[in-house]
C-alpha cells in the first residue's frame, strides 16, 4: 500500500528509481508491485517517460468506498449549509491510525479559494485538524507524534520548537478550537473544532473551513467558531462518525487478491 500512497501524491506518476529513494524499498520488490497492480488495471504506465501512476480502477474502488459508507447523505448537506454561508472550503477530516485524514468536502462559491485536501492526510503540527487532534492527547504523546511525523519548517510562520508547540497545544485547549495562519501554505488560513465522542472526551474528528488569508483573519476566524462547533455537534449526534470509515474500510476485494499476488511471487 506504500506504493500507492505514494503514487497517490504525484498526478504526474513516479518512475520505479524515484520509488525506491522515496520509499527506502528494494528496486525489486518496487518492481513485481508495480508490475503486478499495473497488469491488474490499478496502474498507468507512461511509455515516454517510464513512470507510473495512479489508474481509473483505483479511483472508481475508492469512489465506491466513499458511495458506500453513506458519507455524502450524511454529511455533505452539513457542510454544504456552512460553506454557502460563509462562501469559504469546509472540510470534514476523521481520525485514522494516527493521521488525521480529510474525508470530505462543500466548496464555497468564492472565486478565489484554497485547494482540498480530501484523500490526504493532515500535516499534525501545521493544520487546524491536526493541532485539534493533538490538543486532546498529554503533551507528551502528542509531541511524539508530532516529532514521528516530521515537524517541517513550512513557511517562517509554521510552529516547529518543542516547547512552542506545547503553548499551542495549551491554546487550543483552552479555546476549544484552533487556527493557522500561513503555517502550512503562505496565504493560506484555516480554523477547525473537533468532533467528538458522543460518550468519551475522544477526538473522532475535525471539521475545517479554509480560505485565503486575506479573507480569513484571526478576528473573522474566532467569529466562525459557533458555526464550525453547531456543525461539529450535528455530526456528533450521527454517532461516532470514525466507525464509517475505520470499519467499513476494510479494503477491496479487488485489491487483497492484487495483494495475495504480489506476496506470492
Amino acid at each position: 500500500m506504500a506504493v500507492l500512497e505514494a503514487l497517490s501524491e504525484q498526478p504526474g506518476g513516479l518512475t520505479v528509481s524515484e520509488l525506491v529513494i522515496q520509499l527506502g524499498i528494494e528496486k525489486s520488490v518496487v518492481s513485481r508491485v508495480l508490475a503486478t497492480l499495473h497488469a491488474d488495471g490499478y496502474l498507468v504506465r507512461d511509455s515516454v517517460t517510464d513512470s507510473f501512476r495512479i489508474g481509473l480502477r483505483f479511483a472508481a474502488i475508492a469512489l465506491r468506498h466513499v458511495d458506500s459508507t453513506g458519507i455524502s447523505d450524511l454529511c455533505l448537506p452539513l457542510l454544504g449549509s456552512v460553506a454557502h454561508e460563509t462562501g469559504e472550503l469546509v472540510q470534514l477530516a476523521i481520525l485514522q491510525s494516527s493521521q488525521m485524514i480529510y474525508v470530505a468536502k462543500a466548496e464555497g462559491k468564492q472565486r478565489i479559494r484554497v485547494l482540498s485536501l480530501v484523500g490526504r492526510a493532515a500535516v499534525l503540527h501545521a493544520s487546524a485538524a491536526g493541532k485539534v487532534w493533538l490538543a486532546s492527547l498529554p503533551d507528551d504523546e502528542a509531541i511524539a507524534l508530532c516529532l514521528k511525523a516530521g515537524v517541517e519548517q513550512f513557511t517562517d510562520k509554521t510552529i516547529c520548537g518543542i516547547d512552542s508547540l506545547r503553548a499551542e497545544f495549551h491554546r487550543v485547549r483552552k479555546n476549544k478550537y484552533a487556527t493557522v495562519q500561513e503555517e502550512l501554505i503562505e496565504g493560506a488560513a484555516a480554523v477547525g473544532v473537533p468532533v467528538w465522542d458522543r460518550s468519551t472526551s475522544r477526538v473522532l474528528g475535525a471539521v475545517v473551513l479554509s480560505g485565503p488569508a486575506y479573507r480569513l483573519s484571526q478576528k473573522r476566524m474566532v467569529t466562525l467558531v459557533p458555526k464550525l462547533r453547531d456543525l461539529a455537534a450535528q455530526l456528533t449526534a450521527f454517532g461516532n462518525i470514525d466507525i464509517h470509515f475505520n470499519e467499513l474500510s476494510s479494503r477491496d476485494p479487488d485489491i487483497l487478491k492484487s495483494e495475495e499476488r504480489i506476496l506470492a511471487s
